[in-house]
């Protein structure tokens, strides 16, 4: 059987909603919105049928909570994995610290998880925005790709981010909207 990745874009975060180019608002690691919230009910849904046997989730808030709404009895095979995060390019990809996240979302494992996960780990002021290259993105989709290839689960679900995600199936997905990627086959 070959493997199946589901890669699901998050849902709508209020960087989301509120983003206007004339009247930039900052929002750190922001959460995600009551529209946002309909959007991944939709989406459990649309995969309530499927078993996977393995599930992914990056390190940020948004993402962590959708996974929280989709999954809302997760699998014990979860991982929070920091190489899903999104593009490091505004401040809503500055993420919060692994103790941070672990009083808020206390059924995740985050013992994987370093400092300064969203800027490779390198210490920096945590309201500082230290801009990612697309060349840093890609290795890292690269190192993701990989790190999907040595596994040996067949169904697995990633929460991740658009962009993140169009690095590797060249398509942008909307809010909780996801691809099929066959790693097996391109």
């Amino acid at each position: 059987m070959r493997k199946e990745v589901y890669l699901i874009r998050h849902a709508q975060s209020e960087a989301n909603a509120s983003y206007d180019l004339d009247d930039p608002i900052i929002y750190y690691d922001p959460r995600i919105t009551n529209s946002g919230k309909q959007q991944a009910v939709i989406t459990r849904k649309l995969l309530a049928n499927i078993d996977f046997d393995l599930i992914v989730c990056s390190p940020l808030t948004r993402a962590l909570q959708t996974f929280e709404c989709i999954f809302p009895r997760p699998i014990q095979n979860t991982v929070v994995l920091s190489l899903v995060r999104e593009y490091l390019n505004d401040s809503a990809d500055v993420g919060s610290q692994p103790n941070t996240l672990k009083k808020e979302f206390a059924n995740f494992d985050f013992s994987g998880l370093r400092k300064f996960w969203w800027n490779n780990d390198v210490p920096i002021d945590e309201k500082e925005i230290n801009y990612e290259s697309i060349q840093n993105l890609d290795a890292r989709a690269k190192k993701f790709k990989k790190w999907i290839d040595e596994r040996n689960e067949r169904k697995i679900a990633v929460i991740s981010h658009g962009t993140f995600i169009s690095r590797i199936t060249y398509y942008f997905p909307n809010n909780c909207e996801f691809q099929i990627w066959h790693p097996d086959h391109g």
